[in-house]
């Protein structure tokens, strides 16, 4: 073996990684460059003949360690960014399916959830769906007192979210119920419109007039037959606040709207009616 390859073993020797690889293979190829093509270029520079060896060996060795180690240094970046991006995309996967069968879950739940509820739904009295209805477009404040109130709340149709006093909390509709409600109220509302309007009988077209805007407030009469029609519950009218001396014909939401367009009339929400107005004849047609 010639001293000067000896000479290079040794400074390599303790170079035994992936990066010592690059630079052997930097250096042997700069070193046979650098014998080459610097031989000449040292004559001509007056540097002894004897020394070019040296010379070029420590051109060579210098030139190919900077160049392997940038080399290195670049695939290594790469390499690096490479395996970044791959457990990047490993863990972006698992997140995903991870994301995905939690949202499966909550569908499932979600799915079950509206399946007991339009059950229950189907028996609630009006009180309680009009409850619900109050909530579709926004939150709004009930007394916790009232039974309805605390069903509704205990089986999650409805849930609480802030405290307004002793006697009253804002509440909202479960997310889950919120479609199934508005879109039942509306086939209700359809429904209730054309079974009032299909068939106009006397008592329905009184009611109509008894309803109607006057610049005095109505004083009757008003036929017992026509009272009845909304005693105890009409789908599109409420008879209330009952007492010794009268009660209150009153439109359920949102049936005064409607009966406006309908008619082309224009009537007003609520009517109160004392009992000695009564009259029990019967309306002719």
């Amino acid at each position: 073996m010639s001293e000067t390859a000896g000479t290079v073993i040794k400074l390599l020797s303790a170079l035994t990684s992936p990066k010592a690889s690059v630079k052997y293979i930097s250096v042997g190829i700069f070193l046979v460059l650098s014998w080459k093509y610097l031989d000449n270029t040292l004559s001509s520079l007056g540097a002894p003949k004897e020394h070019h060896g040296l010379i070029v060996l420590l051109i060579g060795l210098g030139i190919g360690s900077i160049v392997g180690q940038a080399i290195y240094i670049i695939v290594s970046s790469i390499w690096e960014k490479i395996e970044t991006s791959a457990k990047e995309k490993k863990e972006k996967q698992k997140k995903d399916e991870l994301e995905k069968a939690q949202q499966r879950s909550v569908d499932q739940a979600n799915k079950e959830f509206l399946e007991g509820f339009k059950k229950a739904f189907e028996h609630f009295p009006y009180w309680k769906r009009d409850a619900l209805r109050l909530l579709i477009d926004k939150e709004q404040r009930m007394d916790w007192r009232l039974e309805y109130v605390g069903s509704l709340k205990t089986n999650k149709y409805i849930i609480r979210t802030t405290n307004i006093d002793g006697d009253t909390d804002l509440y909202k509709i479960h997310p889950t119920t919120r479609d199934y409600v508005k879109v039942q109220w509306k086939a209700e509302i359809d429904s209730n419109m054309a079974d009032f309007f299909e068939s106009l009988t006397p008592e329905k077209n009184e009611l109509i007039e008894v309803m109607k805007f006057i610049e005095e407030e109505f004083e009757g009469p008003i036929s017992q037959a026509c009272a009845n029609l909304v005693s105890p519950l009409h789908p599109c009218f409420t008879r209330e606040a009952e007492d010794e001396n009268g009660f209150y014909i009153s439109f359920r939401n949102p049936y005064c709207s409607l009966f406006n367009e309908q008619t082309g009339l224009d009537l007003i929400d609520e009517v109160y009616i004392k009992h000695s107005w009564v009259r029990r004849e019967e309306v002719s047609a």
